[in-house]
C-alpha cells in the first residue's frame, strides 16, 4: 500500500508538471508574442523608412531635373526672347523667325525641338508645359505629341507633376513657370518592391499643400487620404499625434519642400502578431501534449520496477539488512541501478561488520571513513541512467548536459595535479557548454589549441577559475551577443594562452591593481582570490618565466594573457 501511494505520487507529479507546462506555455507565448510584436514593429518601421527615403530621393532627383531644364531654358537673353517669340507669334511666324535668326547668327534654337529632346533623355517623362506671366495660352507637350502646341488649359493627369520658376537672369524677375509630368508607376514601384505583407501607404504634398501623389502596395479602402487632404487645406500640416494612434508614420521633407508621409496601420501588425502567437501556442501545446502522453506511457513500465526497488529499500531501512533487490525482472537502467544498490548494500554489510570490531570511541570517525569509500560508480550509474532515459525519450540536449556534468564530476575528483593544455581546455569547454545550455541564445564560445601546444603540461584548474570568473562577474545577460574565447599556441619557444571575452569588463583601477599584484604579491587586495590563486600556482610551477597580464578587450570586455 505504501508503494502504491508512491506510484500515485509519481502520476500526481506528472499531472502537476502538465499544469506547470501549460502555464509555462502561456507565459512563453505571451513573451514570444511581445517579441514578435516588437520585431514586426521594427520591420514595419524599416519598411516605411526605406520607402520614405526612396521617395525623397526620387522626388529630389525629378525636381532637380525640372529646375535644371528651367535654368537651361532661360540661361541667355536670346533663349528668353525665343520663348516670348513662341508665345507671341503664330507657329508659322515663329518658325520663320527662328530660321531667320539662324541664317544671320548661326545660333539655331527651336523651343519645341529642345522640349522634344527631354523625352529622349528620360523615359519616365510624360508631359511638359510652359506658361508665361500675362499670356493666357500654355505650351503643352506630351508623349505622342512631343513638339507640343498651345492650349488654353492643362488637361487633368494622374502623373506626378513637378514645377520650377522660369527666371530672367538679368532682371532676376520670374517670367513664368515650367511643369514636367513623370510616370506614377515609377513611384508605385517603390511601394510594391517593399518586402512586407503590410499595407504601406504614401502621400506626397507639394510646397503649396496640394496632394501630388497617393499610392499603396495593396488595395486600400481607408479614407485616410481625405482626412490628410482636409488637414493640409485647413492647417497646412498633418496632426501626427492623432495619426500615430492608428498608424506607424514616417515624415520627411524634400529639398523642394515636398512633404512625404508613409504609413502602416497598427491594426495589421497587431493582427499578424496575434495570429503568429496563437499558432505557436497551439503548435507547442500539441507537441507537448504528445510528449506528455508518451511520457505517461513510458512511466507505466518503469513504475513497477521502481516500486520493487523502493520496497526492497524500505525493508532494508526497516532492519532487514540481508534483503536484496531482485534483478531478474529488471531491465536496462533499472537493472543497473538495482545491481548498483545491491553492490552498495553488500559493501555496507561488510563495512558495518568491520565497524563493530572498532572501539566505541572510534566509531563515528571510522564510519565517516567507510562512507567515503563507497564506490562512486553508483553516482555515475545513476547519472548514466538519467542520460539514457533522456536519450530514450528523445531529449538529446538533456542527455548531453548530464554527460558533460558527469564528465566534470569525474575530472573534479581525479587526483592528478598536472594535465595537458588540451585536456584542461576540454574540461573548460564542458564547463561553458553547461552554461550555454542554460542560456542557449546568449552565450557563444570558441576554443582553439594549436598542435604544438596540446601536449604542454600545466597545473590542473589553471584556466577554469578564470572562465568561472567571467560567468560570475563579467557576463552581461541583458544582451544576447555574449562571447568568450580561449586560444593556446606556441611562439618563439614560449606558450601563450589568451582568454578573451566581451563582457562587462574590469574597472580600470582594479585592473591596474591586479597587474601590479602580479609583480608584487604584497600589493594583493582581497576580491580577486581566484585570479591570484591561478597566478600563484602557475608561478610556482613555471618559475620566473611565467608572466600574466589583464587587459581591456577592444570593444569592451576583458583579455587575460598568460605566457610561459
Amino acid at each position: 500500500m505504501k508503494q502504491k501511494v508512491k506510484s500515485n505520487q509519481i502520476y500526481s507529479l506528472l499531472k502537476t508538471y502538465s499544469i506547470i507546462l501549460i502555464l509555462f506555455l502561456t507565459v512563453f507565448s505571451v513573451a514570444v508574442g511581445r517579441l514578435l510584436y516588437e520585431n514586426n514593429k521594427k520591420l514595419a518601421l524599416q519598411s516605411i523608412q526605406s520607402a520614405s527615403g526612396r521617395f525623397e530621393f526620387l522626388i529630389n532627383k525629378d525636381q532637380e531635373k525640372v529646375e535644371e531644364v528651367a535654368v537651361n531654358l532661360t540661361s541667355t537673353p536670346e533663349k528668353i526672347d525665343n520663348i516670348y517669340q513662341y508665345f507671341k507669334l503664330s507657329y508659322a511666324n515663329y518658325l520663320s523667325e527662328v530660321l531667320d535668326t539662324n541664317y544671320h547668327t548661326d545660333n539655331y534654337y527651336y523651343l519645341p525641338k529642345v522640349i522634344e529632346s527631354l523625352y529622349y533623355n528620360d523615359s519616365s517623362l510624360l508631359a511638359t508645359s510652359i506658361n508665361l506671366t500675362n499670356y493666357p495660352e500654355i505650351y503643352y507637350s506630351k508623349t505622342g505629341s512631343l513638339m507640343g502646341e498651345k492650349v488654353k488649359q492643362l488637361p487633368l493627369t494622374e502623373a506626378i507633376r513637378f514645377s520650377a520658376i522660369l527666371m530672367n537672369r538679368n532682371t532676376l524677375q520670374p517670367i513664368g513657370s515650367l511643369h514636367m509630368d513623370f510616370e506614377k508607376e515609377t513611384f508605385d514601384q517603390i511601394l510594391t518592391n517593399q518586402n512586407t505583407n503590410y499595407t504601406i501607404q504614401t502621400f506626397v504634398f507639394s510646397n503649396t499643400n496640394q496632394l501630388t501623389y497617393q499610392g499603396s502596395n495593396h488595395q486600400s479602402h481607408s479614407d485616410i487620404a481625405n482626412k490628410l487632404v482636409d488637414q493640409m487645406a485647413v492647417h497646412s500640416k498633418i496632426n501626427l499625434t492623432e495619426l500615430k494612434k492608428d498608424y506607424y508614420v514616417t515624415e520627411s521633407l524634400t529639398k523642394s519642400d515636398h512633404q512625404i508621409y508613409t504609413l502602416i496601420p497598427r491594426s495589421e501588425i497587431n493582427v499578424s502578431t496575434l495570429k503568429n502567437t496563437f499558432s505557436l501556442f497551439l503548435f507547442s501545446l500539441l507537441i507537448d501534449s504528445i510528449l506528455l502522453l508518451i511520457l505517461f506511457h513510458l512511466f507505466k513500465k518503469y513504475v513497477v520496477q521502481v516500486e520493487d526497488i523502493l520496497i526492497s529499500i524500505d525493508q532494508v531501512a526497516a532492519g532487514d539488512s540481508e534483503n536484496r533487490i531482485n534483478t531478474q525482472d529488471k531491465k536496462a537502467e533499472t537493472k543497473q541501478i538495482a545491481e548498483g544498490i545491491n553492490d552498495m548494500l553488500d559493501s555496507l554489510q561488510t563495512y558495518i561488520k568491520d565497524i563493530y570490531e572498532l572501539e566505541i570511541k572510534q566509531k563515528d570517525a571510522d564510519m565517516r571513513a567507510l562512507q567515503s569509500q563507497i564506490n562512486p560508480h553508483f553516482l555515475y550509474n545513476t547519472l548514466e541512467y538519467i542520460r539514457m532515459s533522456a536519450i530514450s525519450e528523445g531529449a538529446e540536449e538533456l542527455a548531453d548536459v548530464v554527460f558533460h556534468f558527469a564528465t566534470l564530476l569525474r575530472n573534479n575528483i581525479s587526483h592528478e595535479k598536472i594535465v595537458t593544455a588540451e585536456n584542461e581546455l576540454k574540461f573548460c569547454e564542458k564547463y561553458i557548454y553547461l552554461y550555454q545550455m542554460r542560456y542557449p541564445d546568449q552565450v557563444a564560445y570558441l576554443f582553439k589549441v594549436c598542435e604544438d601546444a596540446k601536449e604542454v603540461m600545466i597545473p590542473k584548474f589553471a584556466i577554469q577559475p578564470l572562465i568561472e570568473n567571467y560567468f560570475a562577474h563579467g557576463i552581461d545577460f541583458m544582451k544576447i551577443e555574449n562571447a568568450i574565447s580561449v586560444k593556446a599556441y606556441c611562439e618563439e619557444g614560449k606558450t601563450k594562452i589568451f582568454i578573451v571575452d566581451n563582457g562587462k569588463g574590469i574597472p580600470k583601477e582594479q585592473m591596474k591593481q591586479l597587474n601590479r599584484s602580479f609583480k608584487d604579491t604584497d600589493l594583493f587586495k582581497p576580491g580577486s582570490v581566484g585570479i591570484m590563486n591561478v597566478y600563484t600556482r602557475m608561478k610556482l610551477y613555471f618559475g620566473e618565466q611565467f608572466e600574466m597580464e589583464i587587459k581591456e578587450t577592444v570593444g569592451g570586455g576583458t583579455t587575460i594573457v598568460m605566457v610561459f
